[in-house]
């Protein structure tokens, strides 16, 4: 079958048969599939590089409040068995201590912080903050991070007559007060170590 028309070069009849109407629609129809899905990819690129920023915000954010929280902290005691203890305790997965800066940014005074790790889904870790003011009930909680693969708090200090202390990962020292907080985390992005200096320690 033939569809015919009149064609100018010398009056000759000219048209495209059944067969190659039919490819000229197959290819359009190809090229309408292959600009589909180029299109979703590129939505799907873009989607992905927007969840990554924000996941990127989100650890920024993150990481921000809870440096701000160490700068601030303070050298606050509690009372336990007659004994003065400082309210700064932690370990390689939590870390307690008070701080004049809340995580919701209220003025609430003098609050006691707690952050703590927690398995999640596949394997992940989860950061949890905790907070109260001092001497008062209602804890209110929030999820900082949860894609961690690895997170771990160690804690600098040293004596007096000494010029080099020495990390551990482990604080309850309740006659002196650390220097520095490293924070070590591993997550999908890579591994960063940040330390955090106590600056409340120079007011003892």
């Amino acid at each position: 079958m033939r569809i015919c028309g009149t064609g100018s070069e010398g009056g000759k009849e000219r048209g495209f048969t059944l067969l190659e109407l039919l490819i000229s629609i197959g290819l359009l129809a190809l090229i309408v599939v292959i600009l589909g899905g180029a299109m979703r990819l590129g939505f799907r690129a873009i989607d992905a590089g927007e969840r990554r920023m924000d996941a990127l915000d989100r650890y920024r954010t993150s990481f921000g409040i809870l440096t701000a929280q160490l700068q601030s902290a303070a050298p606050l005691t509690y009372d336990e068995e007659g004994e003065k203890r400082y309210y700064l305790k932690g370990d390689d997965r939590s870390l307690r201590f008070a701080t004049n800066r809340s995580i919701w940014g209220e003025d609430r005074g003098c609050v006691i912080v707690s952050y703590r790790l927690e398995a999640g889904e596949g394997g992940r870790l989860s950061l949890y903050a905790s907070e109260r003011p001092v001497g008062m009930e209602g804890t209110r909680e929030v999820r900082l991070f949860d894609d961690l693969k690895s997170l771990s708090f160690a804690y600098y200090a040293r004596e007096a007559a000494e010029e080099k202390g020495e990390w551990t990962e482990d604080w309850s020292d309740d006659t002196r007060y650390p220097e520095q907080v490293k924070l070590r985390f591993i997550r999908g992005g890579g591994e960063a170590e940040i330390l955090v200096p106590l600056y409340a320690r120079a007011k003892k």
